[in-house]
């Protein structure tokens, strides 16, 4: 469609801008998505009182300004990732955890890294192969925008990530025999059917997790990990990473689930303002 033409030109350009002046174009975003369009305002709300239910009206609305800014931020610190050097980004994106990462990639342990969408995933991402030895890569779900889809993979795999898609993963990791493996996915997504999902207590509601990151690490073995990113200050970042399972071969059904759930709200709650709150996770509802 003739719009790509002038849009790749109009983001480069953002890319290459100074942060100060980055930050400048997301205080306007930032007021035009909370103030003038109200961008899933209302799903942001509900998701934060049903969250938070002790909490007083006057903290949810002051997390969700927070949430705002910082998705404000985030959707043009993923744009600036069109044009950020290699040794910009490893000092934004500080990897806390990274003996943890060398001392498994010299014992030949693969593992499976659970992450959400917290603080800035894309620079997670970006950044991955940059801090590790063995073989980063990251299960993702295609866009359904051509443009967008190749923009983002372009970004994404930028420093030597690899990114499989959905459907493709147990395949390819079942054919990476030769190499020592961390493969990342998001813990939260949402799931396509709540029927086949498991279920569980998360941020004091009914919850649906997707089954499929336990099939592939029971399956797998690998060792499941869980990924913290924290926000540090506006454009910078850390990453903690703990050992979530050793032996997931070895775990009930359901086990693992109910701990990267755990893991995960533990996460969202040490900093709220963070998370992907206009995402529509709550959209199943379970059967009693």
């Amino acid at each position: 469609m003739a719009y790509r033409i002038f849009l790749y030109p109009l983001l480069k350009g953002i890319s290459l801008l100074p942060f100060p002046i980055l930050y400048g174009f997301s205080n306007v975003l930032y007021f035009i998505l909370y103030h003038v369009a109200g961008y899933r305002k209302k799903v942001v709300r509900n998701n934060l009182q049903n969250a938070f239910p002790e909490k007083a009206e006057s903290w949810c609305r002051d997390i969700e300004r927070k949430f705002y800014r910082h998705l404000a931020d985030l959707i043009l610190e993923t744009f600036k990732g069109m044009s950020l050097s290699g040794k910009e980004l490893k000092a934004r994106m500080k990897n806390v955890s990274q003996g943890f990462y060398d001392k498994a990639f010299e014992d030949k342990r693969n593992s499976i890294i659970i992450m959400s969408h917290t603080s800035n995933w894309e620079w997670v991402c970006m950044s991955a192969q940059l801090h590790a030895k063995q073989k980063a890569q990251s299960i993702y779900k295609q866009l359904k925008n051509p443009f967008f889809e190749k923009l983002m993979l372009g970004i994404r795999t930028k420093f030597g990530t690899m990114l499989i898609p959905m459907e493709q993963t147990l395949r390819v990791l079942a054919s990476q025999t030769d190499l020592v493996t961390a493969t990342a996915f998001m813990g939260d997504q949402n799931p396509s059917n709540g029927k086949n999902a498991y279920w569980t207590k998360f941020l004091n509601q009914d919850t649906a997790f997707m089954k499929g990151t336990e099939k592939i690490a029971r399956k797998t073995n690998f060792e499941v990990w869980y990924m913290q990113i924290r926000k540090i200050r506006r454009g910078y970042y850390e990453v903690h990473t703990r050992l979530l399972c050793e032996k997931p071969a070895e775990t009930k059904e359901g086990e693992i689930t109910e701990m990267l759930a755990r893991a995960t709200e533990e996460d969202i709650l040490s900093q709220p303002e963070f998370w992907l709150w206009s995402h529509r996770r709550w959209k199943h509802k379970r059967d009693h």
